[in-house]
């Protein structure tokens, strides 16, 4: 969009990007998008772009289908509208029976030889999950288009969801292509971005099966750097910048996976911000770490997470927003 149009119609172009993080980041994720409506005076449903990893396409997925956020904070109040019954479908706290099978052999084959870093090599040795991605299925189902253009898909031109090609480790955005998009169904499309190495499934699509686009990237924003949008507005679960020092060992392996992820945030906002684009960075702050613990798909947490982010979000956010409008680019 050139400066003139946006002068015109006195908006920006956005985009919504929410990250990977399971149970606890769309927890997170709801109290921080409230306070991002309130601080831009803006609906992040009606972003022009939205992507979305893991959970975070989940999101992206109903805000583009027509649910609403007022929806969705109703949800996690316990008023679940027929949408979204947090307390019946975010499975146990531990990960279902795995399968006898690799997640991604190939993946960490390709870490071996140099072509893939760590984190993404790594999670290609763990077990194939088992958990039943049917609750998933249903939920997105209620927003999927039954005829039209955009059959089998969302009312929406651009909304992408990220997954990871189990073969290759590159990442793939389900939706930027509106051609192929007519040939992938939304439903699998979200479980495939959900496929959280160890506790999901992956899934085929067109004769190729992806796994959680959380492993190479926790939001793959760089993914607008070529896009004319003005401002990302940005949520990311795993990432943090100001992190706690917690004494468990298992919060400990949290925190450095986070500190990797965090890594890639940074190179992919700094690219941003290198094609003129204003970036909204949010992301927990150390209370809301320590609401999480270590295990991101405990819905046990899920109440403890929501209402942390309720009190942290308006500080949080509005930091966050002062900061991306009022940086140069």
């Amino acid at each position: 969009m050139s400066n003139s149009q946006q002068t015109e119609n006195n908006s920006p172009k956005r985009a919504l990007v929410l990250g990977c993080g399971a149970v606890a980041g769309a927890a997170w994720m709801i109290p921080a998008l409230a306070q991002v409506r309130e601080k831009l005076n803006w609906n992040p449903e009606s972003a022009d772009i939205f992507i979305g990893t893991s959970v975070g396409a989940v999101l992206v997925s109903l805000m583009a289908g027509g649910i609403s956020l007022d929806d969705l904070i109703a949800s996690q109040e316990g008023n679940h509208l027929d949408i979204w019954n947090h307390d019946k479908d975010s499975g146990p706290w531990y990960p279902p029976l795995p399968t006898f099978k690799f997640t991604a052999l190939n993946l960490f084959k390709k870490m071996r030889a140099g072509e893939l870093d760590s984190l993404t090599g790594w999670v290609g040795v763990l077990p194939q999950g088992g958990f039943d991605m049917q609750p998933f299925i249903k939920l997105v189902d209620r927003v999927k288009k039954q005829s039209g253009k955009h059959k089998g898909w969302v009312d929406h031109e651009h909304c992408w969801l990220v997954s990871v090609d189990d073969q290759t480790g590159e990442r793939k955005a389900f939706g930027r292509d509106e051609h192929e998009s007519r040939t992938v169904d939304l439903s699998d499309a979200v479980c495939a971005s959900y496929g959280v190495p160890g506790w999901c499934p992956p899934v085929e699509i067109n004769g190729h099966k992806y796994i959680d686009g959380g492993v190479v990237s926790p939001c793959s924003a760089d993914l607008l750097v070529d896009t004319d949008v003005d401002e990302v507005i940005m949520l990311v679960p795993m990432a943090c910048s100001k992190p706690d020092k917690p004494f468990s060992l298992f919060k400990k392996i949290e925190r450095k996976i986070r500190v990797g992820m965090t890594a890639i945030v940074d190179h992919e906002v700094a690219l941003l911000e290198a094609a003129g684009k204003k970036v909204i960075r949010i992301e927990p702050t150390a209370d809301d770490l320590e609401a999480f613990g270590y295990n991101m798909m405990d819905p046990r947490r899920r109440k403890l997470v929501y209402a942390t982010s309720q009190k942290t979000s308006p500080y949080n956010v509005n930091t966050a927003v002062l900061k991306g409008l009022n940086s140069s680019s």
